[in-house]
């Protein structure tokens, strides 16, 4: 596997799937994709909306931590993202600080932009060591907290010498991440414009299946 990977994925109105003018311009699809675009932030931004869960972490051989993020839907730069295969991320931890000695952690974000160009720009799901004090390091790799908006999930690891021994969830709400204090899966209440999303689907449930069973019974 790989500390990053491209799972398949759909992405929801972007300038390479969408046209506005008969002319047919690059500048009216990027125009029309990234206006229309700013209705989801009637839901929220940089949130995860379905699904996504991350799997409990495995070790692999004697110092590789394994994770899976689920098929599921987020929106993030105010573009709506659909993950429809499962992404598995590792990482090598022979040489970075753990969690019960050092407070360190592995993060596991989504990595998008919305880039206005005729280019397709796809997600990406990453997984990085964060240091205690918050500071994100890859050896592959180098975090960008621009692109990496969502953190999907946080692993705790135990290791004794280069060997890890141990891995876990953590289970907190948030974590430090290069000096911000970030909300697991985007919950941070200033990301949702819609906090009683998840009750109104409730709802609607239940007024179409239960209360029509109900009423067909009767």
């Amino acid at each position: 596997m790989a500390s990053t990977i491209q799972p398949t994925q759909s992405r929801y109105n972007t300038p390479y799937d969408q046209t506005i003018f008969d002319f047919n311009t690059i500048d009216s699809k990027v125009y029309l994709a990234r206006e229309t675009n700013k209705i989801l932030n009637i839901v929220g931004n940089d949130i995860v909306i379905k699904d996504m869960n991350m799997t409990d972490p495995i070790i692999i051989g004697a110092s590789t931590v394994r994770t899976s993020i689920g098929i599921g839907s987020a929106i993030q730069d105010e573009t709506l993202l659909k993950f429809t295969s499962i992404a598995t991320v590792d990482i090598d931890c022979a040489t970075l600080d753990d969690t019960t000695v050092s407070g360190c952690h592995l993060g596991v974000f989504m990595n998008y932009q919305y880039l206005q160009t005729m280019e397709t720009n796809t997600a990406k799901v990453e997984i990085y060591h964060i240091q205690a004090d918050g500071t994100v390091t890859n050896p592959l790799g180098t975090y960008n907290i621009d692109t990496c908006r969502i953190l999907l999930g946080v692993i705790n690891f135990t290791k004794s010498g280069a060997n890890v021994t141990a891995v876990s969830r953590y289970e907190l709400p948030t974590l430090l991440v290069s000096g911000s204090t970030i909300y697991i899966r985007g919950k941070n209440p200033d990301n949702i414009n819609l906090p009683n999303m998840f009750e109104i689907a409730f709802r609607e449930y239940y007024d179409y299946f239960i209360r029509r069973d109900y009423l067909v019974s009767e």
